[in-house]
């Protein structure tokens, strides 16, 4: 847990993340993270390594209903470990398992407006953006457009 919330508490990493992943993170996040929210709503999560060591976490979240042939990606480093391929690996990782063993027919990943960078990782990950919802986002004194990625099964 202590990696967890050395790397978590970052306003760098937490900046254009969804709510769900405060700033600043506490220990108390990362108890709440590690026993309800890494498996809220049917989510499975995963931990990023990195040479052995804790690098940040990736996940899918299953949808209900009429959209349950899709998940929701999630990702996220800690900064030591940005700019060296590490996301973009999890990421390819994460879509095989999501397509071969889940089964689902459709990923996507919802990112802020200025996260290029994420951006960037889904498109080396065969990702295309799909659209873009003006001022969708309200987040720290800011409206943010919110660009939406998706992936279909091969």
């Amino acid at each position: 847990m202590d990696s967890l919330v050395r790397l978590a508490d970052n306003r760098n990493v937490s900046r254009y993340l969804a709510p769900q992943f405060p700033f600043p993170y506490t220990m108390d996040d990362a108890r709440w993270w590690i026993e309800t929210g890494s498996c809220a709503e049917g989510a499975e999560s995963f931990v990023i390594e990195y040479m052995g060591r804790f690098a940040g976490g990736i996940g899918i979240t299953p949808q209900k209903g009429w959209r349950n042939h899709m998940a929701e990606i999630g990702y996220w480093l800690g900064e030591d470990y940005w700019g060296r391929g590490i996301a973009t690996a999890a990421l390819t990782q994460i879509c095989e398992y999501a397509f071969s063993v889940c089964g689902y027919e459709k990923l996507y990943a919802p990112v802020l407006a200025p996260n290029r960078t994420s951006m960037s990782v889904l498109e080396k990950c065969g990702f295309m953006q799909e659209g873009i919802l003006k001022h969708e986002v309200y987040r720290d004194g800011t409206c943010y457009d919110l660009y939406y990625y998706a992936r279909y099964n091969p």
